[in-house]
């Protein structure tokens, strides 16, 4: 397979949940779709020439990296797990500031590589080459392979551990809007710490496993099916990986219909995988709305198989949480967003789209109550000051919406005027109300 045969990485797409101030839009995807795509390219390029043959024992000091890499550390001392909170937020810091540099060094790319070329790909071929390209795409495009999450706005939540190894929980919160979760799998280094693996929530596996597999699915002999199945992965075909590349190549051009044309000529086999139903999922979200709504039935079923494809854990709650709002079940939106809190361990940004969900309720104090929560918890989570003016401005309270104002003000240093809300049909009836001319004199008052 020659590199002009590979499939492009996909594009950068709205990611996961968004909760609008009105709470009637929500959009999903996936992070780790792109960077697996984008190491399976790098592994694939280095494949000179597609044929079998069984490579010889790696040295003993890969060998002896492999096996650090999947041994969980000695547990932390209570220094050591100060360093991994300044890990994280450092982390957190240098993604959302783009900072590459600052990124790179805190990934431990031979970690991972070690992680993914286990014990289970010796009967890889050319496993050596495989393992060469890796390396180098792991590290070649800004951000590493934690590329995707750059630019995002990213907060580290909390340090726990996963599998044994020090994890931090991040969250994160890309500009045009949405929330995902990520655990990022660290091992001790010097002083401090170095990222070894990710954890997505929404697949419930790690960015090795995922890789791993999916380079099974891909490899060019007929011997992959065997490799494949041993991992749990459904074998592609030549055409399989041409389609790929095709459905990637529209993606990035814009063309969604084609995508989803594409999607839906495929063997059902390969309807379901991950890659194909998540490529379809991308194309309907961004046809869902149009057309006279043409697709939004579409979308709706690929987000009910979700769980089936995915696995029926309670992440892809993240998902469903869509389909509940598209479908006005309040209360199985609720539920949703209660089963993410439980798995993640709680975050103040779902309580605020909690409390979003009890304004569509109508149930105003029980909204109130945890927005206020959401704002306690995390006092910069301009979400929170969001949803209790929403709130005010649905209940027609319009001295306690003025008493917002003012509170935000004196929290931030911003003053929210008439241009704040003039684009917003819900405040016109506040713009021209009594209480909001008193506080525009308040306002222009030296």
């Amino acid at each position: 397979m020659n590199p002009s045969d590979l499939p492009p990485p996909l594009p950068h797409q709205p990611p996961l949940i968004a909760a609008p101030r009105k709470g009637s839009g929500v959009w999903v995807i996936v992070f780790v779709i792109a960077v697996v795509v984008v190491l399976l390219l790098a592994v694939l390029a280095a494949l000179a020439i597609p044929a079998y043959q069984r490579v010889q024992k790696m040295a003993q000091e890969v060998k002896n990296r492999q096996a650090q890499a999947v041994q969980p550390p000695k547990p932390l001392t209570a220094e050591q797990k100060q360093a991994l909170k300044m890990f994280g937020d450092s982390l957190a810091e240098a993604l959302t500031e783009s900072d590459d540099a600052k990124v790179k060094s805190l990934l431990d790319s031979v970690g991972l590589a070690d992680r993914v070329f286990d014990a289970r790909t010796s009967g890889f071929p050319q496993v050596g080459e495989m393992r060469k390209g890796f390396m180098a795409g792991s590290m070649k495009h800004p951000g590493g392979w934690l590329r995707n999450l750059m630019g995002s706005e990213i907060k580290a939540l909390r340090v726990h551990e996963r599998g044994g190894f020090p994890a931090v929980l991040l969250r994160l919160m890309p500009e045009d809007g949405g929330v995902n979760y990520v655990d990022i799998i660290a091992r001790p280094h010097g002083g401090g710490f170095r990222a070894l693996d990710m954890f997505t929530y929404m697949y419930a596996s790690h960015l090795s496993d995922e890789t791993r597999n999916l380079m099974a699915t891909m490899l060019p002999d007929s011997g992959a099916g065997k490799l494949a199945a041993w991992l749990g992965a459904a074998s592609f075909d030549n055409e399989m990986i041409d389609r790929l590349k095709k459905g990637s190549e529209l993606m990035q051009s814009g063309d969604f219909a084609g995508v989803l044309r594409l999607c839906d000529s495929l063997p059902e086999k390969h309807r379901a995988h991950r890659m194909f139903f998540m490529l379809r999922m991308q194309a309907l979200m961004a046809l869902n709305g149009t057309e006279d709504g043409k697709h939004d039935a579409a979308y709706r079923e690929a987000l009910r198989s979700a769980p089936d494809i995915l696995g029926k854990d309670s992440t892809t709650d993240l998902l469903l949480i869509d389909l509940h709002f598209l479908d006005n079940n309040l209360a199985e939106a609720e539920a949703s967003i209660l089963r993410v809190q439980k798995v993640i361990g709680g975050d103040p940004y779902l309580k605020v789209l909690h409390a979003n969900t009890r304004r569509m309720m109508k149930d105003y104090e029980g909204a109130l109550k945890l927005a206020n929560e959401a704002q306690q918890e995390e006092p910069d989570l301009y979400d929170a000051v969001d949803a209790r003016l929403t709130i005010r401005v649905e209940q027609k309270n319009f001295p306690a919406l003025v008493e917002e104002l003012r509170s935000f003000k004196r929290a931030s240093g911003v003053v929210l005027d008439r241009k704040s809300f003039a684009d917003d049909e819900q405040f016109k009836e506040f713009l021209v109300s009594p209480e909001f001319a008193a506080r525009e004199k308040e306002i222009a008052a030296p």
